[in-house]
């Protein structure tokens, strides 16, 4: 990510190969300056830092609310049928299916449907193709939506069927903890030391909300759900699919409009789990039982509602986040986004009277802290929009 601001910083909103401000000063052929009123000019610019600034806010605090409400429907998706009962599949086995079909259903509809008219309204068709044919762009989407989908998506499901919704989302922190450990290894990031204090506030809050005696006596109490543990490895699967996906997908978006590549990151997350899970799926349960699977989950009404909305809000989230980037930076977009936290908890306690745990609402609140102490930078807000320079 820290790769990304960097390079962001060097991409002007060029006229003449010059940032805004250095072509305003320019002379004009000959030696004659310029008649131009040079504080209407500084104004101007003034007023666009301010919007940019004001844009960068509105998206990425829209970014946090879609996510986080976004954890309502999927939690919901678990109570209706045909997953409510596990009537084809038992035990371990019914919790893996089902959230191979809640995570594919939620990627297929916005992937195949949602962003196909999204990228038609935006004009950005053609532009998908292109990405799709420019392989040194799109295998960093592909790896990328690897690691979003079947890894962060399904580990994320998995821990909000075993778990419950708050707990997937508030482990989902330590994906910050991941990307930055990753970049420093492999994209040779800078480790500063507020990045530093970070990712131990970040390792503490994960420690509370993961709660190690709780989590032991759930795993070995008889009592408990068959398979519980993959609750919690489905946790960590989501921190590190999505710590791994910014890390790929960024060297994309850094050359690509976000509203050309995000069909292509999703389209190709539905191709994954149509082509390549799917099938494995078919084999490891039987053709009967899988078609029994699929024809239920995709002609209930209820399912296909709550596949909809949580369609709606994660891609929409995905949407607004890709967006603030460039306006906000993406170190103040992340620390924002981590709201969506909170969010999840409120919604989730608002709509379904799901109330946290008192150690999952505090583990929360400081992996929320350390987000903010890793990702706000110091510093005016007006030097992180990209006329400036951005970050």
């Amino acid at each position: 990510m820290q790769c990304f601001v960097q390079r962001c910083s060097r991409k002007g909103h060029a006229l003449g190969g010059g940032t805004l401000e250095e072509t305003f000063n320019k002379k004009s052929v000959g030696g004659v300056s310029a008649d131009v009123d040079r504080s209407s000019i500084e104004e101007k610019l003034e007023v666009e830092r301010k919007n940019r600034v004001k844009w960068g806010f509105v998206w990425a605090l829209v970014c946090a609310l879609t996510w986080g409400l976004g954890y309502v429907p999927l939690q919901m998706a678990w109570s209706v049928e045909p997953f409510i009962n596990f009537q084809f599949v038992e035990g371990m086995g019914g919790y893996v299916v089902s959230a191979i079909m809640i995570s594919a259903g939620q990627a297929i509809i916005f992937g195949l449907v949602l962003m196909v008219i999204w990228a038609g309204a935006t004009g950005k068709l053609r532009d998908v193709g292109r990405i799709v044919r420019n392989h040194r762009i799109s295998r960093w989407l592909l790896v990328g939506s690897l690691f979003g989908g079947p890894v962060a998506i399904f580990g994320s499901t998995l821990a909000i069927g075993y778990i419950g919704a708050g707990f997937a989302a508030s482990i989902g922190l330590l994906s910050a903890v991941v990307g930055a450990l990753v970049g420093w290894l492999y994209n040779k990031e800078k480790m500063t030391k507020k990045t530093v204090f970070g990712i131990l506030a970040i390792l503490v809050g994960g420690v509370i909300i993961l709660d190690p005696q709780a989590m032991i006596d759930n795993i070995t109490n008889p009592a408990s759900a068959d398979g519980v543990w993959l609750g919690y490895l489905g946790g960590i699967m989501s921190a590190l699919g999505w710590g791994l996906e910014g890390n790929f997908s960024v060297r994309a978006l850094d050359v690509t409009d976000s509203d050309a590549s995000l069909p292509v990151r999703y389209i190709t997350e539905s191709s994954i789990w149509l082509i390549i899970i799917f099938p494995i799926t078919l084999v490891a349960i039987g053709p009967g039982v899988f078609a029994d699977v699929f024809i239920a989950s995709f002609t209930s009404g209820a399912f296909i509602f709550w596949m909809v909305l949580g369609a709606l809000t994660l891609g929409i989230c995905y949407v607004c986040q890709y967006k603030s980037f460039p306006l906000l930076g993406v170190g103040r977009t992340l620390a924002l986004g981590s709201l969506y936290v909170p969010v999840s908890l409120i919604g989730l306690f608002v709509f379904l009277g799901i109330a946290p745990t008192w150690t999952l609402a505090l583990g929360a609140v400081i992996a929320v802290a350390g987000m903010f102490i890793m990702y706000w930078e110091s510093g005016d807000l007006k030097t992180s929009n990209r006329t400036r320079g951005g970050e």
